[in-house]
């Protein structure tokens, strides 16, 4: 067995908080770059993404428009169950989309 790289979700809002471990996204092998996070339970407060649980790479939403930016603001959600993609296939804009459900 070889060691996956994954993308994470952290964060007051996140299931372990801000220390871990992250909540794991799993890749869209349908869609290079993508990466689904699905019912995953969150509670009022603030998220990033990140990899591999390190802070070397990770990811905010300055603006709040849905478009990533390395390093940056904290995405704030609200308590629920969410759907969350992670769409890094387009280098020059990053995206992601909450979904409640």
């Amino acid at each position: 067995m070889e060691a996956f790289a994954t993308w994470g979700l952290v964060g007051s809002a996140a299931p372990n908080g801000w220390d871990g471990p992250d909540a794991k996204f799993r890749p869209d092998f349908s869609h290079d770059g993508v990466w689904i996070l699905d019912n995953v339970v969150l509670k009022t407060g603030e998220i990033k993404f990140r990899f591999n649980d390190k802070w070397d790479l990770n990811y905010g939403d300055k603006g709040a428009d849905g478009t990533l930016e390395a390093g940056t603001d904290n995405i704030p959600v609200t308590a629920g169950t969410y759907a969350v993609i992670l769409d890094l296939s387009n280098a020059s804009k990053l995206t992601y989309k909450l979904s409640k459900k």
